[in-house]
This record gives C-alpha cells, sequence and structure tokens, in this order.
C-alpha cells in the first residue's frame, strides 16, 4: 500500500544539475525503482532542447522533471559584477525557465507529469550577507513554479518548490566572497545541518502520488532556522 502511495516505480524521471542532492536524488529515484537519468546542462536554448529530446527518445516518456541545478555564493553589492550576476541568474533561472518549456512541451501530450525545482529558503528570509544574487534568483524561480503550475494545472503537471537551508549544495563561486550574516551565528541552526538525502526524500514525496493533491507549494526544510 505504501508503494502505491509513495512509490514512482516504472516512472520516468530527469534531473537537471549536478550536485550533492541532484546525486542523491538520483539515488532515492533509483531506489523507488524509477527510470532516471540526471544530466548536467549549460543554460543554452539549444543543449536544453537536446537533453529533452534524448531523454524521450531512450525513455519514450517523460513523468518527473527536477531542475536541482544551483550557482551559490555570496557577493557584496557595491563590488558586484554585471557578470557575475548573469552568471547567478543564468544557472538558477534562465536554465530553469528553458528547463519548465521543455517539460511542458512534453508532458501537455500525455496531460500528466510532476515537476519540482530546488531554491533556497533564503529566498523567503535573508541568511547570509551577499546573497542579493542568489537569493533573487531563486525567488524568482519560485515564482516560477508557482506560475507554471497555475498555468498548466489544466494539462495535469503539478509544479512544486523545496526551499532548503543549511545543506551540503556543492561548492560556492570560485569568485565568492564569504561575507557571513545570520547562517553563521550559534544556535541558529536549531536542528543542525541537514545532508542532501533530506531533500531528495521530499523531492520524491512531492513526485508521488502523496502529492496529487499539491501543485503551486514552497515546501522548507531549513532545520529549525526560521523558529530560531
Amino acid at each position: 500500500m505504501l508503494d502505491g502511495i509513495f512509490g514512482i516505480a516504472g516512472k520516468t524521471a530527469l534531473i537537471i544539475g549536478d550536485n550533492p542532492i541532484a546525486q542523491a536524488t538520483l539515488a532515492l529515484f533509483t531506489q523507488a525503482g524509477a527510470r532516471v537519468e540526471l544530466i548536467d546542462v549549460a543554460s543554452e536554448e539549444g543543449a536544453m532542447a537536446e537533453v529533452f529530446s534524448g531523454f524521450i527518445k531512450r525513455n519514450a516518456s517523460l513523468d518527473i522533471v527536477v531542475y536541482a541545478a544551483s550557482r551559490i555564493g555570496t557577493f557584496a553589492l557595491p563590488e558586484m559584477t554585471l557578470a557575475q550576476w548573469d552568471a547567478m541568474h543564468d544557472t538558477n533561472l534562465r536554465g530553469a525557465f528553458l528547463a519548465f518549456r521543455d517539460a511542458v512541451r512534453r508532458m501537455k501530450g500525455q496531460g500528466s507529469g510532476a515537476i519540482v525545482a530546488v531554491s533556497t529558503m533564503g529566498s523567503l528570509h535573508p541568511v547570509l550577507v551577499g546573497n542579493t544574487a542568489y537569493g533573487s534568483s531563486k525567488a524568482g524561480l519560485n515564482a516560477l513554479v508557482r506560475a507554471t503550475a497555475l498555468d498548466h494545472a489544466g494539462d495535469g503537471i503539478r509544479a512544486n518548490v523545496v526551499l532548503h537551508g543549511a545543506v551540503p549544495c556543492g561548492p560556492p563561486a570560485s569568485d565568492a566572497v564569504p561575507l557571513g550574516g545570520p547562517a553563521t551565528q550559534p544556535g541558529r541552526l536549531t536542528l543542525g545541518m541537514g545532508q542532501p538525502e533530506d531533500v531528495a526524500s521530499a523531492i520524491l514525496y512531492l513526485c508521488s502520488p502523496a502529492a496529487k493533491f499539491i501543485t503551486g507549494q514552497s515546501l522548507t526544510l531549513d532545520g529549525g532556522f526560521l523558529i530560531s
């Protein structure tokens, strides 16, 4: 019974991005019986289209898309270059737009599909100094998810987003500058550091039949930061 509620056996799933959260999701989806591929792709239109076309050729259908690509790093606003700003938004938002567009184009025809994006609770509440580029790009991602959910509910497509807190999600951009902030203060991580597997479990839930009545929502996994 639980497999029927929470399982995704036999579903086809495409994970976009390559970082600890994406890898944990790949492992969990595989364990749950899905036919899953993880592809790290740049935020270029042609490259993204090729990813989706290739996936459909290999798997015949597309049930789940997880946009886990993420560029992180803090930059002082007065010194931030346009190139640094653009690089953050290219990965975190532009790439998501391209992935969502291709996913919806293919899911509409089958009348079903689940899309989940990986964002940050820092898009709701600043946690590090210098997160203007990161936080704004992820806030845009949240809005993209909600709009997609509204626009395509009639097509049977659900879209949701997970907002993680202190979880290992890969190295920051090489030109980032550590600037501190509330997240670095003692006692603010109520439940300590989270793990990529914690985020993967939430993603699996949102893609499973158990979440069939959930769309356009943001699930925050912050270990109690917002109540500390």
